[in-house]
């Protein structure tokens, strides 16, 4: 397998990591944080700068990228624990815009929009104790004369609170089926609040929501393969994410441990702290591989990409265990300051080991489809 980027990914890889070094520093990711974890501005340079559109092909209204390009993005963005949503709008929306049953006018017409700028997206597919199994949902939807009628609720919304659209999953007599909704539609609530890594998420509460036949992403018993696929997707990303944000770790605690003395001499020359840190360098660079993996993995037939992305989530989540746990150890009671990034990139490596699965759902997906 070829690991080069070509010159239009490295251009890209370069881009990104010279504008998040000079705008998207901790203290400014502190502010975003405080003004609600999201910066109009910055989203708007994203989308200014194509990275929105940069990973969806050109039929798809994008500039003809794909996984690899979506991994670039993400490995940079979780190098500086970026808050802004692109892994809920662009990867996971994207995913579901474009494999999705929506008209071809309005798929394209979201689709534009999306990568302007102009449209944030969510979905709401899981429940509360149901795991990460799409089709255990309460959630119903009640034929109508003009379409459907949505009842129930989705208790973890990841970028609910900012979402203009929501894609929301519901039983149906005839199977699982996933629907487009947007927030301003009758009998819909939204909870706004946030999650354990300070990004947004939400509660929605559906009480007869009318939704049009021309907003049916997937009909009745198509909508679990199409949330699998899309997940996938988004599993991929996460995996770069995670790559990012533990390298970051590495060099961070590196430099650290250089500078701090105990003993009369730097940490850095303390033999078992040595050991530590190279362990947390070659876990890096084993997920950094998968990161590949994964990503030529969401080309392949559907058992195959599932068994492959599973592997590399479960690498990428080994990882984000470990160089968070070590990380914060090797920083000691600093770590967990709110004064030091380490203690931002804990939170959301924690975060990345639950999203889209978790280590027993991958290894079971992976038994699953070895038989």
């Amino acid at each position: 397998m070829d690991f080069d980027f070509s010159p239009d990914q490295q251009m890209l890889r370069d881009a990104a990591q010279r504008y998040l070094q000079q705008e998207y520093d901790y203290r400014t990711r502190s502010r975003i944080l405080e003004a609600g974890g999201f910066d109009r501005r910055i989203w708007q340079d994203f989308a200014d700068f194509g990275w929105l559109g940069a990973a969806l092909p050109e039929e798809a209204g994008g500039f003809g990228g794909g996984p690899v390009e979506a991994a670039i993005l993400m490995e940079a963005m979780g190098r500086h624990a970026v808050l802004e949503p692109y892994l809920q709008t662009v990867i996971l929306g994207g995913a579901l815009l474009r494999f999705g049953a929506l008209p071809e006018d309005r798929r394209s017409s979201l689709l534009e929009r999306l990568v302007a700028g102009d449209l944030q997206l969510a979905v709401a597919a899981l429940e509360s104790d149901v795991g990460h199994d799409f089709e255990r949902v309460r959630t119903k939807a009640v034929a109508t004369p003009g379409g459907w009628a949505l009842h129930g609720r989705k208790a973890v919304v990841a970028n609910g609170a900012l979402a203009d659209a929501f894609f929301v999953s519901a039983a149906t007599p005839g199977g699982l089926a996933l629907f487009l909704v947007d927030r301003g539609a009758p009998g819909l609530t939204v909870r706004p609040y946030r999650s354990n890594d300070g990004q947004t998420a939400a509660e929605l509460s559906f009480d007869a929501v009318a939704v049009r036949p021309h907003d049916v992403a997937a009909a009745p018993g198509k909508a679990a393969s199409l949330l699998s696929l899309a997940a996938d997707h988004a599993s991929a990303a996460v995996c770069a994410e995670v790559v990012g944000s533990a390298a970051y770790l590495v060099e961070a605690t590196c430099e650290y441990l250089k500078t701090r003395e105990q003993y009369g001499a730097p940490l850095a020359k303390f033999q078992v702290l040595q050991h530590k840190l190279a362990d947390m360098y070659v876990q890096v660079e084993l997920a950094r591989s998968m990161v590949h993996v994964a990503a030529a993995a969401l080309a392949k037939p559907s058992g195959q990409r599932m068994r492959e992305v599973s592997a590399a989530r479960l690498q990428s989540i080994d990882c984000a265990r470990l160089a968070g746990r070590e990380a914060v150890q090797m920083h000691g009671g600093m770590g967990m300051s709110q004064e030091l990034d380490i203690s931002a990139h804990f939170q959301r490596l924690t975060m990345t080991t639950l999203q889209f699965g978790d280590r027993p759902f991958h290894l079971g997906r992976m038994a699953a489809l070895s038989d």
